[in-house]
Formats: structure tokens, sequence, C-alpha cells
């Protein structure tokens, strides 16, 4: 059964481990988006998404290009898009392209220096599964607290925002001057022929000059 329709965010924490300044502007943002197995505290309950709970609504073209935007603003344009998508046991990473925008370059900077330091994201559940505990207080705490785990939720956007919750999930980089697809277009060049080889052996056996 398909649950009604919510969007809700929570926030991840973030941590810059390795970042490429070779001058400016800023174009790519990777991290994890969200942790997997992993609980948080959302105020009236617990929650904690299973692992590939988020995999069909990032697959193929429409994942790819799913909005990357500050603070959950849906009404200004978003500062970048989603790259690629990549799942695994301990949750959901990306790639993000950042634009040109003054919005957007200042966001990679305060990321660069640490001060924009969570990320975020909106989703729609589809499937969950609930536990319910029997003396429910959230004043109490998190074991007073009902659970919630999503079991496939549609993404919608990813945001950063320097309010983190988990401290599990992080930014791998800010790659500056740096590009996805340069990188995948270099090509090494070909390696000299044999008989080239051998005829500069030859030629350094001999003591030849020429």
């Amino acid at each position: 059964m398909i649950e009604p329709t919510e969007i809700r965010a929570f926030t991840t924490g973030l941590e810059i481990r390795d970042v490429q300044v070779a001058g400016r502007p800023y174009r790519y943002l990777e991290g994890r988006a969200v942790p997997y197995a992993t609980w948080a505290d959302v105020g009236w309950f617990m929650e904690s998404h299973d692992p590939g709970s988020f995999k069909f609504s990032t697959k193929g073209g429409t994942g790819k290009h799913l909005p990357l935007l500050l603070f959950h603003e849906n009404r200004s344009f978003p500062i970048g898009h989603a790259e690629k998508w990549t799942h695994d046991a301990g949750g959901l990473d990306g790639v993000w392209k950042l634009n040109d925008s003054p919005e957007a370059q200042r966001a990679g900077q305060a990321a660069d220096a640490g001060d924009l330091v969570g990320m975020s994201v909106g989703f729609v559940p589809i499937r969950s599964s609930w536990s319910y505990v029997e003396d429910w207080n959230p004043d109490l705490g998190p074991d007073h607290k009902d659970r919630v785990v999503r079991i496939e939720s549609r993404l919608l956007e990813v945001s950063l925002t320097p309010t983190p919750v988990f401290a599990d999930a992080e930014i791998a980089s800010v790659r500056t001057a740096y590009s996805l697809e340069a990188r995948a277009a270099t090509v090494r060049p070909a390696p000299l022929a044999v008989d080239t080889w051998r005829a500069e052996i030859d030629r350094l056996r001999s003591g030849s000059s020429n």
C-alpha cells in the first residue's frame, strides 16, 4: 500500500576530507546523501532507511538530474544537479555538479571552508515498516518513541544545510577546475611500437648518439 504523499527532510552530517583547490569555479561536490540502517530522531518518532530504499528513484535519466538546492528552497533556481548515484550497504552516495550562479559558488566556497556542513534530502515515503512502543512519550527520549524503517522512498531533491543530524555522512570532496567528463575522456598516450623500443635499445648498447 502506498502511503499518503508526505514530503519531509532529514539532515546528515558532513565533513570535508579532501579538497582540490586548483583554481575556480567550484564544479563538483561529492558525498553521502543518506546513511542506511542508521537511526535519526525526527521529533515525534525515530526513522531509518533500508539499504537501497532510494535506488529506484535515482536510476536512469530522471534520477541523474535531481536538483541540488540550498535549504530546501524550491522556489529558487537549483544550485546544481545530480550527476551520479551509487549505493552500498552504508548509504546513498552522490556526485553533484554545481552551476555558475553566485549562490552555487558561494555554497561551494562555504563547503570548502567547512562552514556549510549539512546535507539533507526531501523525499516521499512509498513503503514503510512501523514499530510502536507502549509508553510513547517523546519528552523521555528515543527509547520512548515509535520507529519507522523506510523500505522504499522516492527522492525529490538534495539540499545543503548547516544543521547536521547524521554524523556518519560526509562530503568526500569539493572539486574546483575539474571535470568528470574531462577525466573520462583522458586517453593515455599509446606505447611505442616494439620495433622502436628495440632500435632504441640497440642504439644505447652501441653507444651511438644519433
